[in-house]
């Protein structure tokens, strides 16, 4: 994958030092430019919510309260950033055609919305798993809503590679645009074993099996195949353990909205999944 521009946005919250770390680990991969944006709410709206918890303070006080803190902690995102990019050994600029680079700016405004906004402009996205696994808003604009491929990372990320690779098929349109995304990373890997589940099996196992490896052929793309077994199982455990037990590096799945609920690969929501992995996931 020729990436030469990711996009990782980030809010406030615990990890945040951890969580840009491994968003530069992944840049660190690419040697590419990361646009990280850190996102804070204006101080009106900061204002209205404490005049709620504290009532009495006179607007001007509590406004210029306000700012001062923004202040602290948009400065605070910046010196963050710069300590950890020294750290990976990524050069902290604004020039965004230097190699191997990063830059922090900070944004005022609704998360969400300017989450979705600024990350149609990247080759890749970079999102941290939400907190206790519960998609939010911010994330599902990062990953569904951006319309780019999306490296999901635990919030503590030691290292990143991609020489093993779990790719999970379920025949699904958001399976097969993750499948598409992830072909540069599976010519590149040493090893790619391929997993799906008897209830997404359209054909017999010989048919499904010799229709992935006919296209991964073309490619270049030698893959391991497995059906595995998703019964007496939380919905998303048997994708971890089977990444776990191929010691995989990267985990390549389809993520997709279907009647409310999010769904990642061998049935059920994606909350144990996102809750529980320590891989990264390219969606």
């Amino acid at each position: 994958m020729n990436v030469k521009k990711i996009f990782f946005p980030i809010g406030g919250g615990e990890e945040l030092r951890e969580r840009i770390h491994g968003a530069l680990l992944v840049n660190k991969y690419f040697g590419s430019h990361m646009s990280i944006l850190a996102f804070q709410l204006d101080p009106e709206t900061v204002y209205n919510v404490r005049m709620t918890l504290r009532g009495g303070i006179l607007m001007d006080e509590f406004i210029e309260t306000a700012k001062e803190e923004l202040k602290i902690e948009q400065e605070k995102n910046i010196q963050i950033a710069k300590e950890e990019a020294e750290k990976v050994g990524i050069t902290f600029t604004e020039n965004q055609h230097e190699p191997s680079s990063a830059f922090l700016r900070n944004d005022i405004g609704t998360r969400s919305q300017l989450v979705e906004k600024y990350s149609k402009y990247c080759d890749l996205v970079v999102a941290a798993v939400p907190p206790n696994g519960a998609i939010t808003g911010t994330f599902e604009a990062a990953v569904i809503k951006s319309g780019k491929p999306a490296i999901v990372i635990p919030r503590k990320l030691k290292s990143f590679k991609a020489d093993k690779i779990l790719l999970s098929l379920t025949g699904s349109t958001s399976s097969a645009r993750a499948l598409t995304n992830a072909i540069p990373f599976l010519k590149e890997a040493k090893e790619v074993h391929c997993i799906t589940a008897h209830h997404y099996l359209e054909e017999d196992i010989d048919e499904t099996r010799g229709r992935i490896k006919n296209y991964l052929s073309m490619h270049g793309i030698d893959p391991t195949f497995e059906v595995v077994k998703t019964e007496g199982k939380i919905p998303g455990q048997a994708l971890l353990d089977s990444a776990k037990e191929h010691n995989a590096d990267l985990i390549v799945a389809g993520m997709a909205e279907n009647n409310g609920f999010r769904e990642i690969f061998l049935g059920g929501t994606s909350k144990y999944f996102l809750q529980n992995t320590t891989i990264p996931v390219l969606m």
